[in-house]
């Protein structure tokens, strides 16, 4: 019998513990680390407007484009403030983000045009790229609700909107002939190009808070990212040619993120 009352006492104990500090609404400062797997579409296109003086040359246009889905991998650092209102059981929070390091993405544009192996002058030329996030920052707001579940521990569920500064790095390279007539293969020549365009994207989404102990707690959420396109155009030319290649590339982003915050 005193067992069994000793069992119950300590039972009773630690369930009384795990509620006081469970319910325990935290406020305040909190920072922490995130995971987010992003579902990112990437479309690049690219368009060849060519003009010969050549007789034996009459020019045009040829366009390709190459769509790649990746799940890149993204880690950020963040920093924020919640204030409880209503008895706990709503809160706001304003948080700052920061990415610390980033997957790019890549692809293969496999050319198009009039030669065999789409390398002359005139043809869009096969073409390998890659995209990435060279820098991201962000600052997002956040409104939720708070309930307990079984009188033992508090869930969050939030909806959070904000915004996002994001600067891409995007590179290409590509092989071919600058030669307008009787190319040989002294008159191939491997060329580049870049961009890096800087953007600010609106960024929505939901989210669940559970708490760890009393100072710590695991967020999940999932955010859409507003759509970012960037369009460009590429001259070059010689004495009897010239060409002017129009490129761009749409980016469509979805964010699945785990995070695990403290509070001070």
């Amino acid at each position: 019998m005193r067992i069994r009352t000793t069992a119950a006492i300590v039972l009773s104990t630690s369930l009384a513990f795990v509620s006081s500090h469970a319910n325990a609404e935290p406020g305040g400062i909190y920072y922490g680390a995130s995971a987010t797997l992003q579902q990112a579409e990437v479309l690049y296109e690219k368009t060849i407007r060519s003009r010969f003086d050549a007789p034996d040359r009459s020019g045009g246009e040829v366009s390709t484009s190459d769509e790649v889905s990746d799940k890149p991998l993204q880690w950020d650092g963040l920093i924020g403030f919640r204030i409880n209102f209503a008895e706990g059981t709503q809160f706001l929070a304003l948080q700052a983000e920061l990415a610390l390091a980033g997957d790019d993405i890549s692809g293969r544009l496999s050319g198009a045009g009039t030669s065999p192996n789409n390398d002359q002058v005139g043809d869009a030329w096969p073409e390998d790229w890659s995209l990435e996030t060279s820098r991201s920052m962000g600052a997002i707001a956040k409104y939720g609700i708070t309930r307990s579940l079984l009188g033992t521990f508090d869930v969050s569920v939030y909806g959070l909107a904000g915004v996002r500064q994001t600067k891409i790095d995007f590179f290409s390279s590509f092989r071919g002939c600058f030669v307008a007539i009787d190319c040989t293969e002294a008159d191939f020549r491997t060329a580049t190009q870049s961009f890096d365009p800087e953007v600010n994207l609106l960024v929505a989404g939901v989210g669940l808070e559970t708490g760890i102990n009393r100072k710590t707690a695991l967020q999940f959420e999932i955010r859409y990212v507003e759509d970012f396109k960037d369009e460009w155009v590429a001259e070059f030319g010689g004495e009897d040619w010239d060409v002017n290649a129009p490129g761009g590339f749409t980016v469509q982003n979805t964010d699945f993120t785990v995070k695990l915050i403290r509070y001070l």
